[in-house]
């Protein structure tokens, strides 16, 4: 169900003078697919009623339904990234990203999570790991060419300084890792000739030696 339907569903379902019993399965299937827990029912003759205001005012203010985590907190369990760090985390705003973060500084409170999955622990380092850097390659060919050259690698950093991609200004350590990639593109190119030319010395010698025999 798209966001719209699940508010137009809750309005009837609001605005009705009792819940049948058909009623009631709906609420507690929106409840889990709104947000993501389980609807459990207490002895209030209201929480019925609650729980539909519930997901009203949480779509309201989110214009969403919550993302579906694969973890969960305890009961009563808030999680603050670091000390003094206003931003807390329940059940109700937590994200695998914001889960995987926090076990990542934290992994001895793995115990505060009443659902984890099987590999979370490779979910966090998967989720630590430093992100490959996207090379453009307009700009390694160009380097490439400039580095061919003879230019100095200082040299080329001051002259494409305020090479663009895109329309912005490339970074400092950008445009930094882009030359050391282009370096060891010509590394890679100039053992390939080095390869290739032993290859064809060999066979000369190889075509010498025939001769001789």
């Amino acid at each position: 169900m798209i966001v719209l339907e699940v508010v137009d569903k809750l309005k009837e379902l609001g605005g009705k003078a009792s819940l049948s019993l058909s009623d009631k399965r709906d609420i507690e299937s929106l409840y889990k697919e709104v947000l993501d827990k389980t609807f459990v029912k207490t002895s209030c003759s209201d929480c019925y009623r609650d729980a539909v205001i519930e997901m009203s005012v949480y779509l309201n203010k989110n214009g969403r339904m919550k993302e579906k985590s694969n973890y969960g907190l305890k009961n009563g369990v808030l999680l603050q990234m670091s000390f003094g760090d206003s931003k807390f985390y329940t059940n109700a705003n937590l994200t695998d990203e914001a889960a995987e973060t926090y076990l990542g500084k934290y992994p001895s409170n793995a115990n505060y999570f009443s659902k984890l999955p099987k590999d979370w622990k490779e979910r966090v380092e998967k989720r630590l790991k430093p992100k490959e850097t996207e090379y453009n390659q307009e700009l390694l060919d160009t380097l490439v060419v400039s580095l061919k050259d003879g230019v100095s690698k200082e040299a080329v950093v001051e002259s494409f300084k305020d090479y663009q991609i895109n329309g912005k200004k490339v970074t400092k350590k950008l445009l930094t890792a882009h030359v050391s990639k282009a370096l060891d593109l010509l590394e890679d190119e100039a053992a390939k000739e080095n390869d290739e030319h032993y290859a064809q010395s060999g066979n000369e010698v190889h075509t010498d030696e025939s001769e001789i025999e």
